[in-house]
C-alpha cells in the first residue's frame, strides 16, 4: 500500500481485486512456508513493495462482484504472478481490505489461502515483469526482515503475516465468507513523527479516533480487531504502533 495522503480529493471507486496466501507445509509440524513476491520498483502501486500473488479481477474472471470473479482472478493472478496452477484445489477466503481514500489508486481486495503439501510449490517463480525476487519463508522471518527494513511490508500484508506469524492461522481458515465478507477500511493522515517531520498513519476502524478522521469510514469488522490500530510508515517500511 503506497499511500499519497490527498484529503481533499474526491475519492475513487476501489476497483475488485485477489490475493493469495500459499501456505507449504513443513516437516515436523514447523510454520508453513509462504511464497511472497517483491514488486517491480516501477509499478504504481506499492513500487518495490513485498507482496502475495494477486492483481485485479477482470471482466472475463465472471460477473461484476461476484463471489465467483474474485475467486476466478485469485487463481488466475496466482499461476500468472507466481507461476502456480491452483486447479480445483479449495481457496479459504478469510480477509478482505479496502485502499484508504485518501490514495488515488485504489482497491477492494479479498485475501485467500491456498494451502499446499511438503512436496508441492516448487515451480513457484516471480514472473520477471510485475514481479520479481520469489521466496519461500516463514511469516516471522518476513516480519524479522520487516522491522531491519530490509523489505517493504504493505500494512495489509504486515497485519496478514502478523496473524500467520503467533497461531491465528486456526482461526483464520475457521472463518465463514459472510465473516469476511466486511471489508476492513482504514484512514490514512500525516502526523509529525518524534523528530518533527511528516509521517504517513494508518488508521484502522477500531482506532479510538477513527471516525473523527478525514475520509471514507466504515465499521471495524469483528475479525479486525485484534490488529494494531495505527501503523505508522518510518523510511521504507511500516510498522505498527
Amino acid at each position: 500500500m503506497s499511500i499519497t495522503v490527498e484529503p481533499s480529493a474526491t475519492p475513487r471507486p476501489p476497483r475488485p481485486a485477489a490475493t493469495v496466501i500459499l501456505l507449504r507445509a513443513a516437516p515436523g509440524g514447523a510454520p508453513p512456508a509462504i511464497f511472497m513476491l517483491r514488486r517491480s520498483a516501477r509499478s504504481p502501486f506499492m513500487p518495490d513493495a513485498l507482496v502475495f500473488p494477486g492483481g485485479a479481477v477482470d471482466a472475463a474472471d465472471g460477473p461484476a462482484g461476484s463471489d465467483a470473479a474474485y475467486e476466478a482472478a485469485a487463481r488466475r493472478e496466482c499461476s500468472e504472478e507466481a507461476g502456480v496452477v491452483l486447479g480445483d484445489r479449495p481457496l479459504r477466503w478469510f480477509d478482505t481490505w479496502v485502499t484508504p481514500s485518501a490514495e488515488p489508486r485504489r482497491y477492494e481486495a479479498r485475501f485467500f489461502l491456498a494451502e499446499l503439501g511438503e512436496d508441492e510449490g516448487g515451480e513457484a517463480a516471480a514472473d520477471g515483469h510485475e514481479t520479481h525476487e520469489g521466496r519461500w519463508a516463514s511469516a516471522a522471518e518476513y516480519l524479522a526482515l520487516g522491522a531491519a527494513g530490509a523489505v517493504d511490508l504493505p500494512p495489509p500484508t504486515l497485519c496478514t503475516l502478523m496473524r500467520l506469524a503467533d497461531g491465528r492461522l486456526a482461526a483464520l481458515r475457521g472463518l465463514a465468507p459472510e465473516d469476511a465478507r466486511a471489508p476492513v477500511l482504514p484512514k490514512a493522515l500525516l502526523e509529525a513523527g518524534p523528530d518533527g517531520a511528516a509521517r504517513i498513519v494508518v488508521v484502522l476502524p477500531h482506532a479510538a479516533d477513527y471516525e473523527a478522521l478525514a475520509g471514507d469510514g466504515a465499521p471495524a469488522p469483528a475479525r479486525s480487531l485484534d490488529l494494531p490500530a495505527r501503523i505508522v510508515r518510518e523510511g521504507a517500511s511500516w510498522r505498527p504502533l
